[in-house]
């Protein structure tokens, strides 16, 4: 795992080998951002956050209506992960404990649920870096700048919501 910002997650995960066109890719990558980007609204919901209380309702409320759409496109989607693992999470790359982790090098797509309350899963392209001790390791490319920054808010609200448990 790289240095710098990073959380540790037990979520349902699973792997699986793809190649896919570019636009599935970009496909996959949109609906992470959506996912990922609405989630982070609902759960800053009590967060101190800049603005007006009425941007902030609005900007919530969209999200929810994001999430619902994804939600319902969602709905006949089978495969899903159900083996928890703990995950080291960073907006670049992440690691969990895997007995047959995938070569170095491979193109995967990495699906996890990143939050307990939502059953919905977040897709991501990866390629499989070099493994280490039983665990498999990844690292996120070409995700765009909207997925790349609420993969960043999300690592690093789940990095500080463990610094505050640690300290109360």
């Amino acid at each position: 795992m790289s240095d710098g910002l990073s959380c540790e997650c037990r979520m349902p995960l699973l792997w699986q080998a793809a190649t896919f066109d570019p636009a599935a890719g970009q496909s996959l990558i949109h609906q992470a951002a959506v996912l990922l980007s609405a989630l982070n609204q609902i759960e800053s919901m009590h967060e101190q956050e800049a603005g007006s209380p009425e941007n902030r309702r609005l900007d919530r409320i969209e999200a929810k209506l994001d999430l619902t759409l994804l939600l319902l496109a969602r709905t006949l989607e089978n495969g899903s992960p159900t083996d928890s693992k703990i995950v080291q999470l960073s907006p670049a790359e992440a690691c969990w404990p895997d007995p047959e982790p995938p070569a170095e090098g491979t193109a995967l797509i990495v699906e996890f649920r990143p939050s307990e309350a939502l059953p919905l899963n977040l897709k991501i392209p990866a390629i499989a870096l070099k493994p280490e001790a039983g665990h498999a390791r990844v690292s996120f490319a070409g995700l765009g700048e909207a997925l790349d920054e609420a993969l960043y808010q999300f690592v690093f609200r789940r990095h500080r919501q463990a610094i505050r448990a640690r300290t109360v």
